[in-house]
C-alpha cells in the first residue's frame, strides 16, 4: 500500500493517545471487591522489565519507567520502525 505525501502530511499532525502498561494480573471479583486503600495488587510482569507502549490497543514498543519532575514517564528502549508505524496508523483510519 502506497501512502501519498499528502496523506503522510495529514497523518503526522494527527493527535494520538499513547498508553503505557506496567503489567497485568487476574483476580476474582470477590478479591477485587475486598481491595482497600493501601492494598497491593501484584502484577505478573517481572520488576525492571519496563512498560509496554500501546497506540489503539496495539503494542508499538517498550520502555523503561522513569520519573521526571515528579511525574511518571517512559524512556523508549525498543519501538516499531517508522514505516510500519505510519502504515499501521494509515490502516487504522487515523487520517
Amino acid at each position: 500500500m502506497e501512502i501519498s505525501e499528502r496523506d503522510y502530511d495529514l497523518l503526522v499532525d494527527t493527535r494520538i493517545v499513547v498508553d503505557v502498561m506496567l503489567g497485568s494480573t487476574e483476580i476474582s471479583v470477590s478479591e477485587f471487591l475486598e481491595l482497600g486503600i493501601g492494598d497491593i495488587i501484584s502484577l505478573e510482569k517481572a520488576a525492571g522489565t519496563g512498560g509496554d507502549i500501546y497506540v489503539n490497543q496495539r503494542i508499538i514498543g517498550t520502555g523503561d519507567i522513569i520519573v521526571i519532575e515528579e511525574k511518571l514517564a517512559v524512556r523508549v528502549q525498543d519501538a516499531m520502525d517508522s514505516d510500519n508505524v505510519v502504515r499501521y496508523f494509515f490502516e487504522e483510519g487515523m487520517i
